[in-house]
């Protein structure tokens, strides 16, 4: 029997924008299931308390050997199966405050999966420890504010990328990239030069992985009709709407409205 259990976190006050929320999760089956990360305006840490063992779906299963995956915007389903029982922690980043914790580019996380201790050692192997020995979840949410307090600027230069990122992320993606870059009066090819090293994609795409992401959250939450959301989101009308849903993840926006609400951007489906 497959059961689940999941809780939501807020993280502290003072983490501002950087953190969006925390999700703490536990399954148990005792086959394989799979597992999907849809499309979201976040950058996700997956703290993997049980550390099982987990599969990267590029066709056929494969082992990927990471203590603490990072994955970044992405504008496609990315897919993994687990077997057994495996409880763990998402920490939601902003993509600004994934690029000052990690330090590096952020073009490659939508494409694979990254590893927080190859970028942080020891610092991320140990909180990974005392998120397992934790008690109870608002105690491993504690924990993370706790780290993400140490390890983030107090208060992060906000620079072009970030600033450019917060007015789109505001607007749900609804700006194009030349409206967007006449407003901070640079060239559109600067703004994708920052917006590829910073926040890992071009602004276009980031537009429209945050149209989805609106979207998603309305067809979870709203019992409104789909043309109407199409609207509200920015969607040519309801035919692009559809076209880019399946391009994303594979269905249609009424396959996707029902997997939501069975559960959430972080899905699991029993094989």
């Amino acid at each position: 029997m497959f059961t689940r259990e999941i809780v939501h976190g807020t993280p502290h006050e003072d983490l501002g924008r950087a953190v969006t929320g925390y999700l703490g999760y536990r399954t148990f089956w005792p086959g394989p299931a799979q597992w999907q990360l849809l499309p979201r305006g976040f950058v996700m840490v997956l703290f993997d308390l049980e550390v099982p063992q987990r599969w990267v779906l590029r066709g056929r299963y494969q082992r990927c050997d990471v203590v603490v995956p990072v994955s970044g915007l992405h504008d496609r389903v990315v897919r993994f199966a687990q077997a057994g029982r495996y409880s763990g922690i998402a920490a939601c980043l902003s993509p600004t405050a994934a690029f000052a914790l990690l330090g590096v580019e952020m073009a490659d996380f939508g494409r694979r999966w990254g590893d927080l201790v190859d970028h942080l050692g020891s610092a991320a192997r140990d909180l990974l420890g005392r998120l397992a020995d934790a008690v109870d979840w608002p105690s491993r949410f504690a924990l993370l504010d706790q780290f993400l307090l140490r390890a983030l600027p107090a208060r992060p230069a906000v620079d072009l990328a970030g600033r450019a990122w917060q007015r789109l992320r505001s607007v749900e993606g609804a700006l194009s990239v030349a409206a967007l870059a006449e407003e901070f009066s640079v060239s559109t090819r600067t703004l994708e030069t920052r917006f590829r090293r910073e926040i890992g994609v071009s602004p276009k795409n980031a537009a429209r992985i945050l149209r989805f992401h609106h979207a998603a959250r309305l067809l979870e939450r709203e019992d409104a009709g789909l043309t109407w959301i199409a609207h509200e989101c920015g969607y040519t009308d309801h035919a692009h709407f559809a076209k880019d849903v399946r391009a994303m993840v594979g269905c249609t926006p009424t396959e996707l409205r029902s997997s939501l609400r069975a559960c959430g951007f972080l899905q699991a489906r029993a094989e």
